[in-house]
């Protein structure tokens, strides 16, 4: 008899049945679509599940051959049993399926992994019995009573992908789908394997209210001494000497003063420079005093709004895109298009009593000189990011403060000539210091609500209450338009200002 890819000769006495063999036969292929299968073969309410079946019996009076596909659970077995005795037992895959010869007439399949197999039942001079397609996977049937048990009034559908767990059919809402996926990569042991496909029969829907505020402070100082011309004669010897310092760290934001002529003053971009000039004969020494200090502040604010279903992504983006040049083949150049500004995605999903579990990203990019790439007459700006990502749990209407996002940056350098501008209050004539600080504070307010509908008697556009102004009252009063905005008293005990624009410096309303 061969099992699992070995021939094993069945005992003289085994082979005595064999002469009632073609008698048998007739009956084995109706038989076997009537296999008993007590092992998940209980139908679930609402939830679907795959019968595994563990008891295959052949009455006689089949036809032969006979060809079956049945599934058989991991780790389980599955009793196989003919009227007539059998001589060879053959198992294609012997990784996936096992066969363990009881007795002629009996035989047990063994599931050791999940996969595909065939095995052949041969009777006497190599007549074909029976052929059995052999599926093995994972018994879900625990799953399935699990799942009928903890969400009632699902209709969920489970079954093997290989080593994936496919869920597919309804839920009542999507906190039911949620649980069944925690609850199926449990059973399996592997989070990642499952692969959830139910469909929620109420979808909710999010609100994401998202404040960006950043506040920059940026400082400059630059002071220093050059000596772009010096001519020194004795004799038959010229001498000349240049000492330059380069400003290296505010050179990129104010550009360095240019010296241009004796007596003539020094073109600055910022600040003050001096050029003064010392000659007598044939020796002259021409010095730059250059003095810079500059502060600024910078404030940005947006405030985005995005609304989505419960499970799926919405994405903003208040900015724009700055082209960056792709060499290609045949020294062609394409142009890649880079984002930049406020950058907000998020995937809201609903749990119960209200609660939302989100998943957000933000991020706040600016265009700098700063990290600049030169390439020949093409200079391709860089780009300054801070971004948060993060995922949390919060009420309905619950604010979150992403803050702590600062950043303190301090540059000073100092050059000159070496020892001379060591020397004590002559040293300041050899020496140039330049100093910049540099200070960020980024504050990311998000607010998830639960939406719902509104009438459009609820709702108001930017445009509601506009009327443009006469000529002659623009004319003599400068007025642009006679009213602008939404003037409604808004319900309820309300303090403060309220519209779409309620004050503009310089434009009379």
């Amino acid at each position: 008899m061969m099992v699992s890819g070995r021939r094993v000769r069945l005992r003289p006495a085994l082979q005595s049945g064999f002469s009632g063999l073609a008698a048998l036969l007739c009956a084995m292929a109706a038989a076997c679509g009537h296999a008993d299968a007590r092992d998940g073969a209980a139908p679930y309410k609402g939830v679907h599940a795959v019968n595994h079946q563990s008891s295959i019996k052949l009455p006689a009076g089949t036809p032969l051959p006979v060809t079956r596909r049945v599934t058989i659970g991991l780790n389980k077995s599955a009793l196989v049993e003919v009227p007539v005795d059998l001589q060879n037992v053959l198992v294609s895959n012997p990784d996936v399926l096992d066969a363990v010869v009881q007795t002629t007439r009996q035989v047990y399949l063994l599931a050791k992994d999940v996969g595909e197999a065939n095995a052949f039942f041969m009777g006497h001079d190599g007549t074909k019995v029976m052929l059995l397609e052999v599926s093995v996977v994972r018994d879900l049937s625990v799953l399935h009573d699990m799942l009928e048990r903890l969400l009632p009034g699902s209709n969920i559908h489970a079954e093997m992908m290989g080593d994936t767990v496919v869920l597919s059919g309804s839920v009542n809402n999507p906190v039911d789908a949620n649980r069944a996926s925690e609850l199926a990569g449990r059973f399996i042991k592997k989070p990642d394997g499952v692969v959830n496909m139910l469909d929620t029969r109420s979808k909710e829907q999010v609100l994401l209210k998202v404040q960006v505020a950043e506040m920059q402070r940026d400082a400059l100082k630059r002071i220093g001494v050059d000596l772009p011309g010096a001519v020194l004669q004795s004799g038959n010897f010229t001498f000349a000497k240049v000492i330059q310092n380069a400003f290296p760290i505010t050179s990129p934001l104010v550009p360095k003063a240019i010296p241009l002529a004796p007596d003539i003053s020094p073109l600055a971009s910022g600040g003050v420079a001096l050029q003064p000039t010392w000659a007598t004969k044939n020796q002259s020494v021409t010095a730059m005093i250059e003095a810079l200090e500059r502060a600024g502040v910078l404030k940005t604010l947006a405030e985005p709004t995005l609304t989505a279903m419960s499970g799926e992504s919405a994405k903003f983006l208040a900015g724009g895109e700055f082209p960056v040049p792709i060499a290609q083949q045949n020294n062609s150049v394409t142009v890649e298009w880079k984002q930049f500004g406020i950058n907000v995605a998020f995937t809201p999903v609903v749990l119960s009593e209200g609660r939302i579990s989100l998943k957000i990203s933000a991020e706040v990019s600016e265009i700098s000189p700063d990290g600049s790439v030169n390439l020949s007459s093409i200079t391709l700006p860089g780009l300054k990011v801070r971004r948060a990502e993060t995922t949390l749990e919060l009420p309905s209407g619950a604010t979150l403060a992403m803050a702590g996002l600062l950043s303190d940056e301090t540059r000073q350098s100092a050059e000159g000539v070496p020892a001379l501008k060591d020397l004590p209050v002559l040293g300041a004539l050899f020496r140039s210091t330049d100093y910049r600080r540099r200070e960020t504070e980024l504050v990311i307010l998000v607010t998830p609500y639960l939406a719902t509908h509104a009438t459009s008697r609820e709702l108001a556009r930017p445009t509601d209450g506009y009327a443009p102004e006469n000529a002659l009252r623009e004319l003599f009063f400068g007025n642009i338009n006679r009213v602008y905005g939404n003037r409604t008293v808004p319900s309820g005990h309300y303090r403060g200002e309220y519209g779409f624009i309620i004050d503009y410096p310089g434009v009379k309303g």
